[in-house]
């Protein structure tokens, strides 16, 4: 219900990076690191933070944030702008203010990942790639860690099994 109400204001600029977070399960830091990547070409972000699984991963951008990511891009510029622009502190005010004005519990910004996280798991999206894509280790996993590798087409079949409340899926490439 929650996420049916962020969806009727995804034109609010706070409520488009709550939604690209909860929809690609990266840590609010990892959007402002200087090695992010966004390739709206091929749909897909890479990066990350804080572990070595988590840094420098592939996550494809979900056919219904990708026109959110794409409305992020100044006019003239090639690379989407995250939080407008603001710190990382700045958007956490607003992301509190803006679930407010909504009537929605208050949240953090890490609660996004928890929400990616339970949209893979209800949408059954297998296990091993929800890890992946949230940037989880296998250390203990050798069968996943070591022989478990997934192409960008792999992972995208598996990040659109999950439903957007009343969206249509934009064409994208494969």
């Amino acid at each position: 219900e929650e996420l049916k109400v962020l969806w009727s204001k995804r034109e609010d600029p706070t409520v488009k990076m709550i939604l690209m977070m909860c929809y690609s399960g990266f840590r609010v830091s990892a959007y402002v690191q200087e090695d992010f990547e966004v390739h709206l070409d091929e749909a897909y972000f890479k990066g990350g933070v804080k572990t070595e699984s988590g840094r420098n991963r592939t996550v494809p951008i979900h056919s219904a944030i990708l026109p959110l990511v794409k409305g992020m891009i100044p006019e003239g510029e090639e690379k989407p702008v995250f939080f407008c622009g603001k710190s990382i502190s700045q958007f956490r005010r607003d992301m509190k203010r803006t679930l407010a004005l909504l009537g929605l519990k208050e949240k953090s910004p890490h609660s996004c990942r928890h929400t990616f996280s339970r949209l893979c798991e209800s949408n059954n999206v297998r296990e091993a790639d929800r890890k992946r894509m949230l940037g989880h280790s296998f250390e203990s996993d050798i069968t996943n860690g070591v022989y478990g590798h997934r192409t960008l087409k792999e992972l995208r079949a598996e990040i659109e099994k999950i439903k957007v409340p009343g969206e249509q899926k934009e064409n994208r490439p494969n």
